[in-house]
């Protein structure tokens, strides 16, 4: 390609990075960051990681970062960027040039391909996901796919080729599985169609042609991407979404109400602070399919103009049917899609609007395309106007039924309808008089348009924590103490903290290495051994619980302190060492009645006033005032009471009922137990089990009255038996909760001498301290238990060797064993994962996981030198296969014509 033909390619792709950066100055001028919810809490961290690490030491006790996709570690663009903020900014550009490309191909219209680029990269679904940093790369990359595939139409040349298989590379690299999944999807289908135009066109030899290029893209494109789909591929087989409800499936989709939104983007609310009010009608982040109004007289317009060929039927084809997939499995196209084997292991299915505003802006392409081109007559200028209104009327009068929410008429329904009025004038204009200074116009108020939805998003209202600022002195010491030293940190309630330097995965910005993460790509081991959760939930705040010893907790944060229903006692699945719940009394309330919501489970066997809990009021200094007991049967009950075969055995009475709730064709229960208890001097309220029956209680709410008749729910935080002298005093600083050092740290790296085999249930309860080994609760530090289907190593030693830590970063260990005259284990706190080498004094050696969480190395007698190593193997084996595909698209594109040496002519005088 001449520089005379890349050069205004080249301008344009500046001219959208330039038309982005403009659109989102509000945000830039304040320096702050472009990354409302999961871009703050969860991008812009692992966006300020080094790029060469493939272990991740900071969330989850260590984790296989290569392999989270969504930290785009593999991805080209965030190597180039300079900031965030521009990486951003970028994935709109990126989209918008594509788009124009593909638009251009086809239509050969600047217009309408203009108009395209626009409604894309500023449609609902880029503008509402600017949070999630690998959705709108992912997406990014989808209008390039599709721009390479049109161009293999009548074209011999290599480029659309290798171009396309970039695309496709990069899309996977941006980083989200669905959105680069629905991308193919929508690539492949449109490469079908491609083929068979070709073939109708040319000929089968010229279908065949573009049959082997389509293929050569996709193949290339997914060799290409490797290095990031085998990882994927390694981790997905471990996470949570093996087991896949529809319900799991269909979150975040559509009904037919909401879909609404599609021309009435605000109509719920939007961002509090927007003037449209909050949404109230769940993630609009999710739900947003906006595409501007005039879009669908242009569609229209399409479908009545345009004539040199039938392809835009394809596009109406790809509108209907993503709209029903975003409808979940309420059509029988959704839940074909729930069966399938990848695509259906995801949730917010809304997501496929991505393929309706690519379908939508590719008709308004074709359709402004074919009011520039040509005069209407009458007949179809009529049809046009008529059709237009007609149809904005039917939206009208479906937006505005009676489920609307109060308050909700202005402006969430004014400015909509206005721009309808707008869009009908425009398209009016644009069919009577052909004029590229009134096309020019519609650009400008289809930016408007799409901005009254895009304009007023979260983005624009960036939190006051949004900004990298200095941190207080206090703050900086406190983390730089935790960070710097041995051991992590448990932050208690961290699905409920601000952007705080201890929030998963916020802390990693900080360097504090914490025991729990955020992110869907938690292995499943991880949250069974550590009963955590892909949100940063913990099983436990008890610093006395063995798995703080395991996964090496030095510092916990936080409060325990929930609404949440908790649970205390053990049995019947619940591994848990939790015997009381304790709640304070607000300053200045008088306790007059005490009511308790909860229920039993397994508890068949008990009898009716059998006591299981008890009810006490403390005074300041924990002295018992009084107490009640919850007596089964009379305060509380089995919550499965009214199952037919339960009732059937249950030995004791129902309780008073409080609420109910839907357990799958039977109603479970919640019960009410209710006391005349309190008085002046109370300060506490203590809920803690009088005995070990093995029936745990869920408590679902503490409330209290007080003498006024007025009544409050108490959160409930843990209270352990034994935690005098086992934890420092609170440490406080600004914007962190209080923390805590464990005065029991014992560190990262210890031998055993006592390794014994062991079930999960065995292994779970021990951890949580609800278990005991020989008698006793576990002491890791000197048993290690190992879980079914691994062998267990044979050790000799009856005093176990002192271990030290020589050197230590992230995805390597050094340490050294003293001398001793037995064969023992060493364990390293750090996350199991198969891919960790170990070797003693050079010669390699087995990594096992030891109480189903940790690493466990075999050392023979003697004093040794181990290290331990990360090497992902599916990395490497990605990395040669994307190395052989490049050499293939280098090949294909090579001028090799140009190294053959012309025949020389053969003139008549030879």
């Amino acid at each position: 390609m001449t520089y005379g033909r890349w050069m205004p390619w080249l301008i344009l792709a500046m001219a959208f990075f330039a038309f982005y950066l403009l659109y989102f100055s509000p945000v830039l001028l304040q320096h702050r960051y472009l990354g409302p919810g999961d871009g703050e809490v969860y991008y812009l961290p692992f966006f300020e990681l080094p790029i060469s690490q493939t272990w991740n030491e900071l969330i989850v006790s260590g984790s296989p970062i290569i392999n989270d996709i969504q930290s785009q570690q593999l991805y080209p663009l965030r190597w180039l960027s300079p900031s965030f903020n521009l990486l951003v900014v970028s994935a709109y550009a990126i989209a918008a040039f594509g788009m124009f490309g593909l638009a251009l191909r086809v239509t050969e219209s600047r217009l309408g391909a203009m108009a395209a680029a626009l409604i894309v990269s500023g449609g609902g679904f880029m503008t509402a996901h600017l949070g999630h940093l690998s959705i709108i790369h992912a997406a990014a990359w989808v209008p390039a796919m599709l721009w390479a595939l049109s161009c293999l139409r009548g074209s011999r040349s290599g480029w659309p080729v290798v171009l396309g298989a970039f695309a496709v590379a990069m899309c996977i690299y941006g980083g989200h599985p669905q959105v680069s999944i629905i991308g193919l999807l929508l690539a492949g289908c449109y490469g079908v169609h491609e083929i068979a135009f070709s073939s109708a066109q040319g000929g089968r030899r010229e279908g065949l042609r573009v049959l082997a290029a389509v293929t050569a893209i996709f193949a290339l494109g997914l060799a290409l991407g490797a290095p990031a789909l085998l990882p994927l591929l390694d981790v997905s087989k471990e996470g949570v979404r093996a087991v896949w409800s529809v319900a799991d499936f269909n979150s975040y989709s559509h009904q037919p109400g909401s879909l609404r939104i599609l021309f009435f983007p605000n109509l719920f609310g939007a961002h509090g602070a927007s003037g449209y009010g909050q949404n109230t009608s769940g993630s609009l982040t999710e739900l947003a399919v906006f595409a501007g109004t005039w879009s669908w007289c242009l569609a229209l317009a399409a479908v009545l103009g345009w004539k040199r060929d039938r392809s835009h039927w394809f596009w109406v084809g790809a509108l209907v049917a993503a709209l029903l997939l975003t409808l979940g499995t309420i059509t029988p196209l959704g839940r074909l899609v729930y069966e399938m084997p990848v695509l259906g292991k995801f949730r917010a299915q809304a997501r496929f609007g991505l393929i309706a505003i690519i379908a939508l802006a590719m008709l308004a392409a074709y359709g402004l395309s074919a009011l520039l081109r040509a005069k209407w007559d009458r007949q179809r200028y009529a049809m046009l106007l008529l059709g237009s209104a007609a149809f904005f009327g039917i939206v009208c009068a479906w937006a505005l039924r009676a489920d609307i929410p109060a308050g909700r008429m202005s402006p969430n329904v004014i400015v909509p309808v206005a721009l309808m009025v707008a869009s009908l004038i425009a398209t009016a204009l644009l069919a009577w008089r052909r004029s590229a200074a009134i096309a020019m116009g519609g650009l400008l108020f289809l930016i408007a348009d799409l901005g009254s939805f895009g304009w007023v998003y979260e983005w624009r209202y960036p939190t006051d924590t949004s900004t990298r600022d200095v941190l207080p002195s206090d703050t900086a010491k406190l983390i730089h103490e935790i960070a710097s030293g041995e051991g992590r940190l448990l932050p208690l309630g961290a699905a409920t903290l601000g952007v705080e330097p201890v929030r998963p995965n916020v802390n990693m910005r900080y360097g504090i290495p914490s025991v729990v993460g955020y992110g869907p790509l938690v292995t499943n081991r991880y949250m069974t051994y550590a009963g955590t959760d892909t949100i940063g939930n913990f099983a436990t705040a008890d610093p006395t619980a063995p798995i703080m010893d395991v996964l090496a907790v030095r510092w916990i944060s936080g409060s325990a302190e929930s609404l949440s229903s908790q649970v205390i006692g053990h049995g019947c699945g619940v591994t848990n060492s939790l015997r009381r719940l304790r709640a304070r009394i607000p300053d200045g309330m008088q306790v007059s009645k005490v009511t308790l919501l909860s229920h039993l489970s397994c508890s068949t066997d008990i009898a009716t006033g059998v006591e299981l809990a008890r009810v006490r009021m403390l005074d300041g200094d924990g002295a018992e005032l009084s107490q009640q007991s919850v007596n089964a049967g009379e305060h509380t009950a089995e919550w499965a009471h009214e199952r037919a075969d339960v009732r059937a055995i249950v030995k004791h009475k129902l309780a008073p009922v409080a609420d109910t709730f839907d357990a799958g064709g039977f109603p479970g229960l919640w019960f009410k137990g209710q006391w005349q208890i309190g008085g002046p001097g109370a300060r506490d309220i203590e809920i803690a089990l009088s005995d070990d029956h093995g029936v745990p209680i869920r408590i679902k709410a503490l409330l209290v009255s007080d003498s006024a008749g007025g009544e409050m729910q108490l959160p409930l935080a843990p209270a352990f038996e034994e935690v005098a002298g086992t934890m420092g005093p609170p440490r406080a600083a600004p914007r962190m909760p209080p923390v805590r050092m464990r005065l029991g740290y014992r560190g990262m790296a210890w031998s055993v001498c006592d390794v014994r085999a062991s079930t999960q249930d065995v292994i779970v309860a021990s951890l949580a301290g609800a278990g005991e080994v020989d008698g006793a609760p576990l002491d890791p530090h000197r048993t290690a238990l190992i879980e079914p289907g691994v062998q267990v190593p044979g050790v000799t030693c009856t005093s176990a060797p002192e271990v030290h830590v020589v050197a230590r970063k992230p995805g390597k260990w050094t340490l050294r064993t003293t001398d001793t005259p037995g064969s023992s284990l060493l364990v390293v706190s750090e996350s199991y994962n198969r891919d960790w080498v170990a070797r003693v004094d050079g010669a390699k050696a087995s990594v096992l996981p030891v109480d189903g969480l940790v690493l466990g190395i075999p050392v023979p007698a003697g004093a040794h030198e181990v290290t331990l190593s990360y090497r992902p193997r599916s990395l490497h084996r990605g990395l040669a296969l994307a190395c052989l595909a490049l050499l293939i698209c280098v090949a294909w594109i090579a001028p090799w014509h140009r190294l053959r040496r012309p025949r020389t002519a053969i003139s008549d005088k030879d």
